[in-house]
């Protein structure tokens, strides 16, 4: 068992203020969008490149990245994919492994295990209102890591099976919506088959 601060993984803290919102620009992912282990865009705000540059000036996420909810959901995480430019909203923090002793693309899965939720059970801080994290507990989560060849192949295969559930997912959603648009067109237009 080590540390996450001892096994090199750094917590980044974001601004603790909310930046207006803009009709472009760069998201400012927030509390909502962590889900299921994935940033989910789907009603994100954007925030203007004058204010995505002072939000993260701490830092900007990079791949491979994971990013913690510290308040209503504390604990739920979501890795940064490749090619996603966004400011972190408040009360989410980034965790960032130096690839010491644990391969970047191995903490998406370490941070989402049972050795996880044990460690968010003994510090969690119940509130009246929000259960929460502190910053200052979450590097002194005590997880099991696996040796780095280990992790590797784990991050692989597990890495390999969420890209193919993603394009299943997408594949559905282009099927559903030419599904629609079909019946749109029989039932609704009453357009005639094949033209």
């Amino acid at each position: 068992m080590l540390s996450l601060q001892d096994a090199g993984v750094s917590l980044i803290d974001c601004d603790h203020r909310t930046p207006p919102a803009s009709k472009q620009g760069y998201p400012y992912v927030a509390i909502p969008q962590i889900k299921n282990g994935q940033i989910n865009l789907k009603d994100v705000r954007y925030i203007s490149q004058e204010h995505f540059i002072d939000w993260t000036r701490k830092a900007t996420p990079k791949p491979f990245d994971v990013v913690l909810s510290r308040r209503c959901n504390p604990g739920e995480t979501a890795y940064v994919p490749p090619g996603l430019n966004f400011a972190l909203g408040q009360n989410l923090v980034l965790l960032r492994a130096d690839g010491r002793y644990v391969f970047p693309q191995f903490l998406r899965w370490l941070v989402r295990g049972p050795d996880w939720w044990e460690q968010i059970g003994t510090f969690i801080n119940v509130g009246a209102v929000f259960d929460s994290l502190k910053c200052a507990d979450i590097p002194q989560f005590q997880l099991l890591i696996p040796p780095l060849p280990e992790q590797r192949a784990i991050a692989h295969v597990l890495g390999t099976l969420d890209d193919k559930i993603e394009l299943n997912r997408r594949t559905n959603e282009t099927l559903e919506a030419m599904a629609r648009a079909l019946f749109k067109s029989w039932f609704v237009d009453f357009d005639p088959a094949g033209h």
